[in-house]
């Protein structure tokens, strides 16, 4: 028996038996992203599948094609035992329409390391709700109706790497964030049973946030303790926001990043005390607009405890903040 009758053999098996296993096949020793990976076959149901399927310690490797459709992850994994969903050159989640859901979607999830896709169309593109100690790497986020990485609803300690996010806000602008993190204070019941939303101690790095509608990087109170390093962060020439970067959290830190602003670069606000504190901003090349200043420190968070630091770097004839550097 050929070993293309065997995987199909296989397949049907697994669709009588297991009637929620993903259609797969051992992937190629030289492909796969991870030792032991097992290839989604093409199309949504079996990407679906997959995900429903996954348990921890799965490696899922999807095909160099695109998957149309939007797509969930709910499975609580392991630090020891993670769960991989790994693309490769070709790999696209297509959420089509964008004037409504979302690309991909993890809920409820934990360690899970997605990486090496892309992902576009749909509302939103990718939303991280109440999700934990999963990461995000090598993925290139575009041409959403509004945010394009969304991490909300308690979705704390999490890190992102190399991610590209692009073409934000294509139906509605004003919700056209880059990243966005937490949930304003007015949606909190909506979220996270009127409670803040602790989307807390997320990390961001290698970040290449452009053309966005709104801001590259909005933090919402109710956040603490996220990080920023070694990113670009950029708005479109038109975005209807003044800052690339707004902090409304507390003990951030955005260090070693280019911030390039319609106005200003980055801005600090307390929009719900004790949130908007603690904030540092450290070592960055600071682009703000005609007008603006790199570190813009409005009202309130002016007696919060917010640090500009004076290694940040701007242009000749700029003002780097409208308060003290330290």
């Amino acid at each position: 028996m050929n070993r293309s009758r065997t995987a199909l053999i296989a397949v049907a098996v697994c669709a009588v038996m297991l009637s929620g296993c993903a259609p797969a096949v051992p992937v190629a020793p030289s492909a796969p992203c991870v030792p032991g990976a097992v290839a989604v076959g093409e199309g949504a149901d079996a990407l679906q599948a997959a995900l429903d399927a996954a348990a921890p310690g799965a490696v899922l490797q999807l095909a160099p094609s695109v998957y149309h459709g939007r797509f969930r992850a709910t499975a609580v994994a392991t630090a020891d035992a993670p769960i991989v969903l790994c693309g490769t050159t070709g790999t696209v989640l297509d959420g089509g329409d964008v004037a409504g859901g979302y690309a991909l979607q993890l809920e409820g999830a934990a360690y899970w390391d997605v990486r090496d896709l892309a992902v576009r169309g749909g509302q939103k593109g990718v939303v991280l709700d109440a999700t934990t100690h999963s990461s995000l790497s090598g993925l290139t986020i575009s041409d959403v109706g509004q945010e394009g990485l969304h991490l909300r609803s308690g979705s704390a300690d999490n890190s992102v790497r190399s991610v590209t996010i692009e073409r934000t806000g294509l139906t509605d602008p004003e919700f056209g964030e880059g990243v966005y993190v937490g949930s304003a204070e007015s949606n909190w019941c909506r979220y996270t049973a009127c409670d803040p939303d602790r989307s807390d101690r997320n990390s961001f790095s290698g970040l290449i946030v452009r053309d966005t509608t709104a801001e590259a990087l909005d933090v919402k109170e109710g956040t603490t303790g996220g990080i920023v390093r070694d990113s670009s962060l950029s708005t479109s020439a038109g975005a209807v926001v003044d800052s690339a970067v707004d902090l409304k959290g507390s003990d951030w830190r955005i260090e070693g990043n280019t911030i390039e602003g319609r106005a200003d670069a980055v801005s600090i606000h307390v929009i719900l005390a004790p949130w908007g504190s603690g904030n540092v901003v450290a070592a960055n090349v600071l682009r703000p607009g005609a007008g603006g200043v790199g570190v813009a420190v409005v009202g309130a968070a002016r007696e919060a405890g917010n640090t500009v630091a004076c290694g940040n770097t701007v242009g000749t004839g700029v003002s780097l903040s409208d308060v003290a550097c330290t």
